[in-house]
Order: structure tokens, then sequence, then C-alpha cells
């Protein structure tokens, strides 16, 4: 298998950018052009893991697609999505970010950054903890481990895999039933959000299993 950067990667960017802009054309969004634009200058000539190397712009492009195609049409959110991983990959503030506050302020909770003297563990659990209040928040944390449980078999190994469905079921899960228990107009979404995640998690672990 060919793994190495090709046309067809640039293509389906361009594919993926023509759908978040053709959205924000047509529901007048303000925040996701300005987003779009901040996050492609910010993971220029970033990759995302793997052997395929992909352009990393297509992980935030994806989740803004996905949030479509469940029917969550809204500037914020897909703004978010689009920047969720800018401060944290290009060491910015949020406040930084071309954005309104209520977009600085999901993107905020959403970047991970080691906290000096804290174990690395116990940092992740109290970034998980912050995420709820914030719906924006919350459903691109959902879309994101959607999108990195469904690339995750191109470039983990057998024990990142294991851990990351661990995290999945132990820190993302108990978001979900968050969300289901407080944003019930997302009840849809939320089905399509907790069927993708629990299949790809059950198809790798009965891989897994089988290969024992």
């Amino acid at each position: 298998m060919n793994t190495t950067m090709s046309y067809e990667h640039f293509i389906q960017v361009a594919e993926l950018r023509a759908q978040v802009m053709e959205a924000a054309a047509r529901f007048d969004f303000r925040e996701t052009p300005k987003a779009l634009l901040f996050a492609e200058r910010c993971h220029a000539g970033q990759r995302r893991k793997g052997p395929a190397k992909l352009p990393y712009i297509i992980h935030p492009l994806t989740m803004a697609c996905h949030a479509l195609s469940l029917g969550l049409a809204e500037d914020e959110l897909i703004a978010t999505a689009l920047l969720h991983d800018t401060c944290e990959d290009c060491h910015l503030l949020p406040e930084e970010l071309p954005v309104n506050a209520s977009v600085q302020e999901a993107v905020r909770r959403l970047t991970f950054f080691p906290e000096p003297g804290v174990p690395h563990a116990r940092a992740r659990d109290s970034y998980f903890a912050r995420i709820p209040g914030n719906r924006a928040a919350v459903l691109t944390k959902l879309l994101d481990r959607c999108n990195n449980l469904s690339y995750m078999a191109y470039g983990f190994s057998r024990e990142k895999l294991l851990d990351y469905i661990d995290e999945t079921e132990r820190a993302v899960i108990p978001l979900l039933d968050y969300a289901k228990q407080h944003f019930h107009r997302d009840r849809d979404a939320l089905f399509l959000l907790n069927y993708q995640m629990y299949s790809v998690m059950n198809s790798i672990r009965a891989l897994l299993e089988r290969d024992l």
C-alpha cells in the first residue's frame, strides 16, 4: 500500500473545505470562515500521526463536516471544531483566536496543557472534568473522539489501541451520557455519535482478541 502523501489527499482537503465554506455561506456563518482561515494557517505543514501522513487540517475539517452531516449546522460549534487543536498544537492562548468569546471559551476548555508537578493522569482527569457545562466543547470533544477512533488503527500499537479505548470508555463516554441528559435537542446526533464510537471500539477489540 502506498502510504506517501498523494494528490488524492489534497483533493479530499479541497472537498471538505468547500463543504464547510458552502455551509457557512448558506447559513450566513460569521465565525466559521475566520476560524477556517486561522486553522489552515496554524496547521500548515503539520501531519496526522500514522503511515499515511495526512495533512493535519483534514482532522478539524472532517469534524466540521461530520457536525454538518448530523444536522449540527451551528456557527460557533463548527468554528470550535475547526479551532479545537490550534492552541494546544501551536502554543496559543484562546484570547488570540480571531473569533468571539464564546468560541474562545469552548476552545479553552478543550485545550490540554500539562501542569507542572501534576501527574499526567491527574492532569487529563482535570481536563475532561472542565468540558461539561459548555455544549460546544462537549459536542466538539465527541466529534473529535469519533474521528480519532476511526483513524487510530492506522498508527496505534496494540497497547495504544487498548489504552485509547479504555480512556474513551472512562472519560469520553461520560461526556456522551452528560450530553444525553442535558442536550435533549441533540438526541439524534448523539445516538449516531454513540453508535459510531462503540462500533469502532467493539470492532477493534474483536479483531485484537481474535489475533491473540
